[in-house]
């Protein structure tokens, strides 16, 4: 028999007791039984419940909108951080390599010669111990042979470093009317060249791309280092399929005529040659 006594008796009385949930009727007074329960039955159906209300709660604030509302942990704080500063980091680094571009440009349209633009990171961790950079006796021997033989000798594929633009076979850049034609006087270093919307662009020799990238009054725009320091720009491209430091070939698909930019009123290329840092017009070396 259970002790009803104490709140040990109570629990248990409670526990294992029948309840039973019933309506009367008013007018008959008689009792239907609609269901029935024992008190064990009630605190598990209870605790059921309650455990699918914490999980709806800890749902709503780790992945719902609730999640807002909760203060940030140090550890997400912190990891915000670095994301904000291996950002900038990158974009810092971008920037410093855009700069040197434009740089680049600048020299070569002054008329200065520039071997390589590429950037290259030297690491200065790495230490040399212990070279011999003395020379062999056996390649001593090579060299005096080598120095006698050919100091009399001129090469049969010799010529001069130094070539014309005549010696060149400039690729038409692409294929309309030119509307408006070169003019130093004006500050017009190029011709524009009316042309069909989303017609194909291409380079005019072979060389590497120096800068392919927007700007607000020219558009999308290439500039091109051929041998000899000539170097092509096309201006107002749609759009541009070639990046800096890319490898060209002559008649090389490298944009998509467009009317981009502020200086542009039309679907149209702009088109300048430029060598040593001075413009030429194209007119005399391309066959439009």
């Amino acid at each position: 028999m259970i002790n009803s006594k104490g709140p040990w008796g109570i629990f248990l009385s409670f526990f294992f007791k029948s309840y039973k949930i019933s309506s009367i009727d008013e007018s008959s007074l008689n009792e239907d039984v609609v269901g029935g329960f024992k008190g064990y039955q009630f605190l598990a159906y209870l605790m059921y419940l309650m455990s699918i209300l914490i999980l709806i709660v800890f749902l709503l604030t780790a992945y719902g909108p609730l999640q807002h509302l909760l203060p940030k942990s140090t550890y997400f704080k912190k990891s915000e951080l670095i994301e904000l500063i291996l950002k900038v980091d990158s974009l810092e680094q971008n920037l410093a390599l855009k700069s040197q571009y434009m740089m680049v440009v600048n020299k070569i349209m002054a008329g200065e010669v520039v071997d390589s633009f590429l950037v290259f990171e030297n690491d200065s961790s790495i230490v040399f111990q212990n070279l011999d950079l003395k020379a062999s006796k056996e390649d001593s021997l090579l060299r005096e042979l080598v120095q006698g033989e050919d100091l009399y000798n001129i090469p049969v594929s010799y010529k001069a470093s130094r070539s014309s633009l005549e010696d060149f076979v400039f690729f038409k850049p692409v294929d309309g009317i030119i509307t408006s034609h070169f003019d130093v006087s004006e500050k017009h270093f190029g011709v524009d060249v009316v042309a069909n919307t989303n017609a194909s662009v291409k380079a005019t020799l072979d060389g590497v791309v120096m800068f392919a990238d927007w700007s607000i009054s020219n558009g999308h725009t290439i500039l091109i280092q051929h041998p000899e320091n000539i170097v092509s720009v096309y201006m107002h491209n749609s759009s541009i399929t070639k990046s800096s430091n890319d490898i060209v070939k002559a008649g090389e698909v490298i944009g998509v005529v467009g009317n981009s930019g502020e200086l542009s009123s039309g679907p149209h290329l702009h088109f300048e040659l430029w060598q040593n840092g001075s413009p030429i017009n194209p007119v005399e070396y391309v066959d439009f």
